[in-house]
């Protein structure tokens, strides 16, 4: 931002030294004594015509142009000198002039920046050029920049709630739970017990734990359903930790509350049938939780949370909006990997299933986090899916589709990383093939 404003200000200078001199400039010196003399050369000058006329080498004719001729310069030459003799109120003006420049120029280009600019916008444009996060190894991703550039914004203005917010979501989508949970962590500064934040929160503590709850997430989830009993994700996660302790009956409980959240025909919904079916199998005898593949809980829309992929649970796709709800933004399809390239990836490989704008930003507006084992399945992505709530599909018209397959986990492609993108989608499209079919190079 220093820059910028040096920069500014070495622009108005320039500006100042191209229109300022020239109006303070002194005029020179005109000598106004010589006035007689130049009326002595032209009347010389006339008494020679007229000795030419005596001698006969001068028509009358001739004398007569000769002397329109020689008094017409005289009149212009005098009223030359006239004008560079009378320098004073030009001067004083031209000087009045440069002053009210000097003020007006900056006082301008200061009021014009602060109606048409975005100093904000510069200051992160300035930040993505040097990528300063120790996480160098995304600096390659369009997403990852501008991720690093909001980091370096919210040091220098650590009180905005929901830019610590986005920033959260991002690094979850990124895989950087630690830096999530402090993200989180700030938000809870600002806004204390938010319900929402405080599931998020215990989300991605149980991301970075491996999916094995400690005694923060289990105190944030309490906290949030203390102060909103029906929240979604919350009620998810209480359900996965009841049954991680062996005790069905409290996950049966948490479960069943979320399903009549939930729209009925929804994958979030058929995804809490089946926590349900387990937990109610484990009630009647089957094996503890501790001893089973974990079943992945809900989010706060209806899509499996990050906490239960540690343990190699499927991963589900955010839910449909609700019915009758024609106006929200949907994608959704089959994604899968094309067969001959099957044999390149591993099942633990991170897949990436994002939406970006056709035009303008590259930022994704919605983005899916599964593995390679996975595919084939379904996907949804809708405004749930978004990174930041001013950044979503029911903002744009237009996307493009793509799914990444990544052997670092990383959202930075990565050669022999495997992609394939659909790239012009409508925001409310059903039915769509995505298919990784290409290796990067």
């Amino acid at each position: 931002m220093t820059t910028l404003w040096l920069a500014v200000l070495l622009l108005l200078l320039a500006t100042l030294l191209c229109l300022i001199p020239p109006l303070v400039r002194r005029a020179p010196p005109v000598d106004t004594a010589s006035d007689a003399n130049v009326r002595a050369f032209y009347l010389a000058q006339l008494e020679q015509l007229r000795r030419d006329r005596q001698n006969g080498t001068l028509t009358a004719d001739g004398l007569a142009r000769a002397e329109d001729e020689l008094q017409r310069d005289l009149l212009q030459d005098l009223a030359q000198r006239q004008r560079q003799a009378a320098p004073v109120r030009g001067q004083r003006a031209g000087v009045a002039t440069a002053c009210l420049l000097s003020v007006l120029i900056p006082v301008a280009a200061v009021l014009l920046y602060g109606k048409l600019g975005n100093p904000r916008a510069a200051a992160d444009v300035s930040v993505m050029a040097s990528a300063v996060e120790p996480h160098s190894d995304d600096t390659g991703d369009d997403m990852a920049l501008a991720i690093n550039a909001l980091a370096q914004r919210l040091r220098n203005a650590p009180d905005d709630a929901d830019g610590w917010y986005t920033l959260a979501r991002s690094y979850e989508t990124l895989g950087r739970y630690t830096d999530a949970v402090a993200a989180y962590q700030q938000v809870l500064r600002l806004v204390p017990g938010q319900p929402a934040v405080l599931a998020d929160l215990a989300d991605a503590l149980l991301s970075a734990n491996q999916g094995v709850p400690d005694a923060n997430a289990v105190a944030a989830v309490a906290q949030s359903l203390a102060t909103q009993p029906d929240q979604p994700k919350a009620l998810a996660l209480a359900g996965m930790m009841a049954l991680r302790r062996g005790d069905a009956a409290e996950a049966l409980a948490h479960w069943e509350r979320l399903q009549a959240l939930l729209p009925p025909d929804s994958e979030a919904a058929r995804q809490i049938q089946s926590n349900i079916a387990q937990a109610r199998a484990m009630a009647n005898g089957a094996p503890s939780a501790r001893n089973t593949t974990e079943t992945a809980p809900m989010n706060a829309t209806g899509g499996a949370t990050a906490g239960a992929t540690r343990q190699a649970a499927p991963v589900a796709p955010p839910a449909a909006p609700p019915a009758g709800d024609a106006t929200a933004a949907r994608i959704s399809g089959q994604a899968r990997i094309a067969d001959a390239l099957r044999s390149q990836v591993q099942p633990s490989d991170t897949v990436f299933i994002l939406a970006r704008p056709v035009e303008g930003s590259r930022m994704p507006l919605a983005i899916l986090q599964l593995r390679v084992s996975d595919l084939p399945r379904a996907f949804v992505l809708d405004d749930s899916s978004a990174m930041s709530p001013d950044a979503t599909l029911s903002r744009a018209t237009r996307v493009q589709v793509e799914i990444r397959i990544s052997r670092s986990g990383t959202a930075a492609a990565r050669p022999g990383d495997l992609s394939g993108v659909l790239p012009d989608v409508a925001v409310r499209a059903d039915g769509l093939e995505l298919v990784a079919d290409t290796v990067v190079r």
